[in-house]
């Protein structure tokens, strides 16, 4: 059997010029390949078991050593770090991460970018990810489970038109942040997604790890809606300088979490741009309630199953 040792599964640092957020998730492992490159069916099932079976670094004091400064730590009861800095305190890469014991916590190689991440274009894209540029059927549970645990990241599918419209954003300029309600256990092979199918890089914002039983029997942790709000906003306020574009698509939360973001910020929000997947009349309802206010507060919205490359935002 594989000693279990701690490793940094996941890791982000992006400044605005005066302040710095880093964020990561430190767990332990035995699992040596977190490549998701060239896997069987079954070695992908039993890669993703093992994600979820993994043992966090549960509040516990941790350093991060940057080319040119270091931060002290804390991880919270979930393994994740999340913690801002003066951009003076840290530059360059994330050189190693150690724990209290001054043990260093084992880099994944290729797994993530440690430079820290200078945001100067003046639009950002906030994207979702599942059934927004991923086909994940995330309102089919069975379907959506088969897709996840036994289809290799090869052969997931991008949903190809959301796909290149980030692409025509950020050709223009515009930097992309992707945030997610799939859990910290899905990072690598959503990173390795991402990267196949030359996705735009960018942060990668997700819900904390789970418990495979908290994914069987489909509990919410945490309360709903609750990451993707409070992240929303973290950043909407880290960067009030700038323009955003949010992107997502109906199966979920995000019509009334984007709506709700663009008339708290109308003066950063731009467009929300959504993708009909499904046919609810609860939001075209909201939507129709919503669109003329947000038109008068300066917002673009495009709600349809299908969105041209030319779109003119």
């Amino acid at each position: 059997m594989a000693v279990k040792i701690p490793i940094l599964l996941s890791f982000y640092a992006l400044s605005n010029g005066t302040t710095t957020l880093s964020f990561g998730q430190v767990t332990y492992t035995g699992i040596n390949d977190l490549s998701f490159v060239e896997y069987s069916r079954r070695k992908t099932f039993r890669t993703l078991m093992k994600l979820y079976r993994t043992r966090a670094y549960s509040n516990e004091k941790i350093v991060l050593v940057f080319t040119n400064g270091r931060i002290d730590a804390e991880t919270n009861r979930h393994g994740a770090f999340y913690l801002k800095a003066s951009s003076n305190e840290v530059e360059g890469k994330l050189e190693k991460v150690l724990m209290k014991s001054g043990e260093e916590v084992r880099m994944m190689k290729g797994l993530y970018d440690p430079l820290v991440h200078h945001i100067e274009g003046d639009t950002i894209v906030i994207s979702d990810i599942d059934d927004t540029l991923v086909h994940s059927f995330i309102s089919d549970k069975l379907l959506k489970f088969r897709t996840l645990m036994f289809t290799t990241m090869e052969k997931r599918k991008a949903v190809v038109g959301m796909m290149e419209l980030l692409r025509t954003f950020t050709s223009k300029g515009a930097i992309p942040i992707y945030l997610s309600n799939s859990e910290q256990n899905l990072y690598p092979l959503i990173y390795r997604f991402l990267l196949h199918n030359k996705f735009p890089k960018g942060p990668l914002f997700l819900k904390q790890m789970r418990k495979l039983w908290d994914v069987i029997l489909n509990v919410k942790i945490p309360p709903k809606n609750t990451h993707k709000v409070t992240t929303l906003e973290e950043i909407l306020t880290l960067f009030p300088e700038k323009k955003f574009i949010l992107m997502g698509d109906n199966t979920q939360q995000d019509v009334p979490i984007y709506i709700s973001a663009a008339e708290k910020y109308s003066e950063s929000v731009q467009y929300i741009i959504i993708r009909k997947v499904l046919a609810k009349k609860a939001d075209e309802a909201l939507i129709a309630k919503e669109i003329e206010k947000l038109g008068k507060l300066g917002v673009g919205f495009y709600y349809s199953d299908q969105f041209p490359r030319e779109l003119g935002v």
